[in-house]
């Protein structure tokens, strides 16, 4: 613009001139003029050019710092959106996950609180059975072990409650002295009841008793290897032979403890069914009485020998007794809660076996037998 203004104001000097000194020198300045303006305007439409060029790169340059610009932020959008993505699914995942250590954790502590208190009632201070009456370990028959085996029935199965059969009752109870010609065959339940006589409560009645006795090998030879034929007068006998030496008028038998997860409900049976046969013809003028076998504890049930398949067998029992003319006493009843347990109280040995009674539950099994022979 300057350089324009410059060729204006000589272009005004050179017509003052002209009209002061003559055509000559008007027309060399004219032509002065002319190529001064020619250079101006060619300078000029450099200048716009260039300056339009200048402005067209700036504008390319400002389009492309937006663009780029724009694309860093969305790029930048884009990778916040990921990242927060990412963190709302991590902290998802992570409550999931508490939730679930939260929830195994609360489940942990249930199952270590049960397993506590059932080991606190299984341990309970109670009296023992002498050793000599407990179970020891025999050849094929053992069923019931010494101590309390890891493989146990689930609870679940083990709270069918057994339906109460009816028993008969005396309409007074017979005084001791009744017993005084009868003699009582069994296990190691059977023999602590004898420990418990001792006091005058079954009059002078008889045992006949050996640890882990049943029917089964109550069958065997006397001279068996390792049997467990019960001694009378220190003799060993056969049950059949140890009764009619003995010749009682009455006989009281409980028998199966031992036989029944050895040989199941059907081979107990079908032994004692054997056994009873040989005594009845030993002893053909004596009244033949079968006690049922009574419960275990609750908690010291084992997969096969349990108060399911307890109770199982003393109904057979009870069937074939009517078929035999035996007597059948329910003397689990008398012991057992309404869900057929054994009641924790009448048990000796809740800390191992959780069978053999404490003078509590012998006391329970004599009032019955008192009531209902």
């Amino acid at each position: 613009m300057k350089k324009f203004i410059a060729i204006i104001m000589a272009t005004a000097i050179a017509v003052s001139f002209c009209a002061c000194g003559g055509s000559g020198s008007v027309s060399s300045a004219v032509s002065n003029s002319s190529d001064v303006s020619d250079k101006a305007s060619s300078s000029l439409e450099s200048s716009l050019k260039a300056a339009s060029e200048n402005s067209l790169k700036e504008s390319s340059t400002g389009e492309s710092s937006v663009k780029q610009s724009s694309e860093k932020e969305s790029s930048n959008n884009e990778s916040s959106k990921k990242e927060s993505s990412k963190t709302e699914t991590s902290k998802s995942e992570n409550s999931k996950s508490e939730g679930s250590k939260t929830e195994a954790s609360q489940l942990s502590e249930e199952i270590e609180q049960s397993q506590a208190e059932s080991k606190n009632e299984a341990y309970a201070e109670s009296s023992q059975l002498p050793a000599e009456s407990s179970f020891s370990e025999q050849p094929q028959q053992q069923i019931v072990e010494s101590s309390i085996p890891e493989s146990r029935i689930e609870e679940s199965s083990m709270q069918k409650k057994t339906k109460k059969r009816s028993v008969s009752s005396n309409e007074s109870p017979v005084d001791a002295s009744w017993f005084d010609d009868a003699l009582f065959i069994g296990d190691s339940v059977t023999l602590k009841l004898s420990y418990y006589a001792d006091n005058g409560s079954l009059g002078d009645a008889e045992f006949l008793c050996a640890g882990s006795l049943g029917y089964n090998n109550a069958l065997w030879d006397i001279d068996y290897p390792d049997n467990v034929h019960p001694s009378y007068n220190g003799v060993k006998y056969t049950v059949d032979e140890g009764a009619g030496v003995i010749d009682p008028a009455k006989i009281f038998i409980m028998l199966g403890m031992n036989d029944i997860g050895a040989y199941g409900v059907d081979g107990a049976i079908n032994a004692m069914q054997q056994l009873l046969s040989k005594i009845e013809k030993n002893c053909p003028d004596a009244e033949i009485y079968v006690e049922s076998v009574t419960p275990m504890l609750k908690e010291s049930q084992l997969k096969m020998l349990n108060n399911t398949t307890i109770a199982q067998f003393d109904s057979k029992a009870e069937e074939l007794c009517k078929e035999k003319g035996y007597h059948y006493l329910d003397i689990a009843s008398a012991v057992e809660d309404e869900d057929g347990n054994l009641i924790y109280e009448y048990c000796s040995d809740a800390s191992a076996m959780g069978l053999h009674f404490s003078d509590s539950g012998c006391y329970q099994w004599v009032e019955y037998l008192k009531n209902h022979v």
